[in-house]
Formats: structure tokens, sequence, C-alpha cells
């Protein structure tokens, strides 16, 4: 097997507390990597060749923003791609998520962002075509995660693929 990418659980503090999330996520967890954690395991991973691509999550990697900035930065230094994932709370408003976003423009090489009914009370928040909006603002790559409803096929939920189409071309 080939390792390509590597998945850091940056805490596992969340402002949702979803029954599908596989890292229990919610508001009431604790547990955040420091960036002395954060260091020590990118030095590790870049003794692992085949490794590309790191990933920062959580929870809500976005909760620790300071920590999240610095390591995209150390990660981005060592030649990784990084990517994050989020569900884009902090986008309130096309302009406070350019804000937000504009720290990892350059860094990052993919931005994965939540929405659908479990997280949100429509398919494809306001937070994330705001995050959308923004992203393409910045050229930082962007996709949306969907948990699908049982009832639902992908043919049966338009609208998240024609508005990535409309908005980032």
């Amino acid at each position: 097997m080939r390792l390509t990418g590597l998945h850091l659980l940056l805490t596992y503090q969340c402002n949702f507390e979803c029954e599908h999330c596989f890292a229990w996520g919610s508001p009431w967890q604790s547990g955040t990597m420091t960036l002395a954690d954060i260091q020590l395991i990118l030095e590790q991973a870049k003794e692992i060749k085949t490794l590309e691509w790191i990933y920062f999550e959580g929870g809500e990697p976005f909760l620790y923003y300071p920590i999240l900035l610095r390591g995209v930065q150390m990660a981005a230094a060592m030649g990784f791609h990084v990517g994050l994932v989020s569900n884009s709370y902090w986008a309130n408003s096309v302009e406070d998520a350019i804000e937000w976003l504009k720290p990892f423009s350059g860094l990052i090489q993919d931005l994965s962002v939540s929405s659908d009914l479990y997280h949100f009370s429509e398919k494809l928040s306001n937070l994330a075509r705001n995050a959308i909006s923004a992203a393409g603002e910045l050229n930082i790559p962007i996709g949306i995660i969907s948990v699908t409803q049982p009832q639902d096929t992908i043919s049966s939920e338009p609208g998240i693929g024609d508005y990535l189409l409309v908005n980032l071309g």
C-alpha cells in the first residue's frame, strides 16, 4: 500500500455535534494539538517518501485559527500539498470568508466544506455558498463534503454541482 496523505485532527472540539461524525466532535470535546505536536508529526511524515498531502481537520480546525494557520504554513514550507476540512461556520458573508481565507491563499491546494441536511437546514448552506465564493476569489480549490439522505441519490440532488460550476467555472 502506498500512503499518499495524512489527516491531522487538529482538535476534537466542534461547534456542531453530528451523530455521523467519525471524530465524535462536539462543543464538549477537548483535546487540541500543539504546534510542537504538529512539528513532530510533520517531521515524521517527511520521512515517508510517498506522502504528498497533509490535511487539517477535526472537529472544527478553524476554532483554533492561529494554530491551524501556523500548522498549514509549516506543512507548506516542508513541501506538502495542504488541505483543510471545515463546516465553514466562519463564512457569515463573502467579505468575512475572504478575510478568514486570505492568509491561506497560495498555501492550500484544497478546501473541503461540509454542507448537507445533517449539518444545516438546506443541502447547500449560505455559509458554504459564501465559502465557495470567497475561495473562488482567492483561487483556492474548493469542494463540498455532503452526506446523502438515505432516500436520495447523487442524481436527485440538483444544485450543489450546478452552483460550483457557475461560481468556480
